[in-house]
């Protein structure tokens, strides 16, 4: 018995292998989606640099806030789509899952349609309210231009990324980011090509023009990809009931939040520099410059978060408290390693970055890039909090993590140290507002939590019914067979503890035996969580890798042996996951 409490502390001990691997697997996925995002929204601001000098920098600054708080608004649909899909795969509802695809794939499409006819119309107006009456001529014609011609990438990214959202729910993250690859490629050839053969006062209307083609080619080539890997779309045209549009909103614009923050925050940044430095013309270059590295390098910062958040929404599903607990530990500290790491490689390249712009890298440029690697762990740590929140449906507390930081406090910051500390107020604004929200967020989440009266989690905040389920046991079996034995017995006693018929616990156990010896062929990592769950015994057993239909390759005898229900199997981000509610399982145990 002492050697048998032995090996079950071995087993908590070892247990979040599983969940370390399947975020380490998607972790270069999920690093490399966020660097080419970024790397779309700089591609203009280098080409006009690199073109028409600091002034095509600040008239791309004066453009883009005017596409990017739509293109926002469209993104939390679609992030709103995918969080749907997440939560359907958890449940295994997969006619819930094709409503979401096919609802949201209808919505996000409907709304860009109608986002880019109206940035389209209004273009002068746009660049005007984000600081062009402050600019020459040439500058603001020129934004107006580049503006128009962007206006269709609202409605082709939408079509873009709602394939994204799908090849990352699938655990496709390589392709995922392949797609983000083509439409930077893209994008690059057209746009360097307009601006090579249109005239002066037309050459950022050809990086509107790349743009939107580089959209449009991510599109098809998200289908091709699809139809390669056998991927079914069966796409029909769903109108999303008012209650539902609501949710997919309401879920997804909490992490859109942050770029929709961006692209309000850039919009008045640009009225506060041009108005502080009046006599510095290079300054909205210089800032925007600062601004761009930064936010190029929060894509690989945010990294470590965004190959959780999948997780966390499968576990919620799945009311495994544990589990989130492991994903939120491994993937905050994996993000703060690197946070520091990324930190560090991009000041480094400051130089080569800046000279990407068309201007010389200058002291105001590395000031300002050292004092946002500083902040870099916040920023990491608030996305973190972020994405938690939306995935496990707390979103009034994600959306204070959202927008707080990246809009109440960034200009409120800027406004008070642009006077005190001249640039570095900018600098210091730029990703200091992370700290500083935290400051502010952190004891307010406890004082929620006090409120609702959980003890425990307190920073996870979970509602209180989440803990009314118990996890018995959870274990984990690896390749080598270690300790395999033991946790077969350790099993076996929580069965005679839970099931008092010697007959109903042999049914099981020889139930699981089958069950187990198909997983194990596709597997060298299995992790097994047993819960008792509202009078319902249920098992999870998940395993990292290639999708495969464990069902298929069980014995008629097994499957006749449960009840309809009582086995469902799903696949989501890079993990099977077979539910097994062992209270539905009939006599099977071969008659001696």
């Amino acid at each position: 018995r002492g050697r048998q409490m032995q090996n079950e502390n071995k087993s908590g001990q070892s247990h979040g292998k599983v969940i370390w691997d399947i975020i380490l697997s998607n972790y270069p996925g999920a690093v490399l989606y966020g660097l080419l995002f970024n790397i779309s929204l700089m591609i203009d601001s280098i080409i006009a640099g690199q073109s028409l000098g600091a002034n095509g920098i600040a008239a791309v600054a004066l453009g883009v806030p005017g596409y990017g708080i739509l293109a926002a608004i469209v993104y939390s649909l679609i992030h709103g789509s995918g969080l749907r899909m997440i939560w359907a795969k958890g449940r295994a509802d997969e006619k819930e899952f094709r409503r979401a695809l096919n609802g949201g794939t209808t919505l996000v499409g409907f709304v860009g349609f109608i986002f880019a006819v109206i940035i389209f119309i209004f273009a002068d107006t746009i660049v005007i309210l984000c600081g062009g009456d402050m600019v020459e001529d040439f500058t603001r014609n020129n934004a107006v231009n580049y503006l128009c011609f962007c206006a269709p990438i609202v409605f082709l990214t939408a079509l873009g990324m709602i394939l994204q959202e799908l090849m990352n729910v699938l655990g496709l993250q390589t392709y995922r980011a392949a797609l983000g690859a083509v439409n930077i490629a893209v994008n690059l050839i057209v746009s360097i090509t307009c601006v090579i053969f249109l005239p002066v006062n037309m050459k950022l209307a050809g990086l509107g023009i790349g743009t939107s083609v580089g959209g449009l080619v991510e599109f098809i080539v998200g289908i091709i990809i699809l139809r390669v890997l056998n991927v079914r779309l069966n796409y029909r045209p769903v109108l999303l009931r008012p209650r539902e549009i609501a949710e997919t909103i309401r879920c997804g614009f909490p992490a859109a939040a942050d770029y929709f923050a961006e692209n309000v925050v850039m919009g008045i940044q640009n009225n506060l520099i041009l108005s502080a430095f009046s006599g510095e013309s290079l300054m909205l270059a210089t800032s925007e410059i600062v601004c761009n590295i930064s936010y190029f390098a929060s894509g690989s910062i945010k990294g470590a978060a965004i190959a959780t958040e999948p997780m966390f929404g499968v576990f919620y599903e799945e009311r495994d408290v544990n589990s989130i607990k492991k994903v939120w530990k491994k993937g905050w500290m994996l993000g703060m390693l690197m946070s520091v790491v990324w930190g560090i490689f991009f000041y480094l390249s400051v130089p080569v970055i800046s000279n990407l712009f068309g201007m010389e890298v200058n002291a105001d440029i590395y000031r300002g890039m050292l004092f946002s690697i500083v902040f870099y762990p916040f920023m990491h740590t608030v996305y973190m909090f972020t994405l938690y929140y939306e995935a496990t449906k707390r979103f009034s507390v994600s959306m204070a993590f959202a927008i707080v930081p990246d809009s109440i406090l960034y200009i409120i910051m800027m406004a008070i140290l642009i006077p005190i500390l001249g640039k570095d107020g900018i600098w210091l604004s730029i990703t200091g507002n992370q700290l500083l929200g935290l400051i502010l967020l952190i004891p307010l989440v406890l004082l929620i939590a006090s409120w609702h009266g959980i003890e425990k989690d307190r920073l996870l905040l979970l509602p209180e019914e989440f803990y009314s389920g118990k996890v018995l046991m959870e274990t984990e079996v690896s390749a080598d067979g270690r300790d395999e034995e033991a946790k077969r017995e350790n099993f076996k006693d929580k069965m005679q503890e839970l099931l008092t018929d010697q007959t109903e616990i042999d049914n099981v156990m020889f139930f699981m035996e089958e069950i187990m010896s198909v997983v194990r062929q596709n597997s060298n990592k299995i992790h097994i969580s047993l819960k008792d769950n509202n009078q319902n015994i249920v098992v999870y057993i998940r395993n990292s890798g290639k999708q495969y239909d464990p069902l298929s390759s069980i014995s008629e005898e097994i499957k006749s042996a449960a009840d309809e229900g009582a086995i469902s199997y799903s696949y989501v981000y890079k993990m099977n996951i077979l539910t097994i509610n062992l209270r539905e399982i009939k006599n099977i145990v071969p008659e001696a």
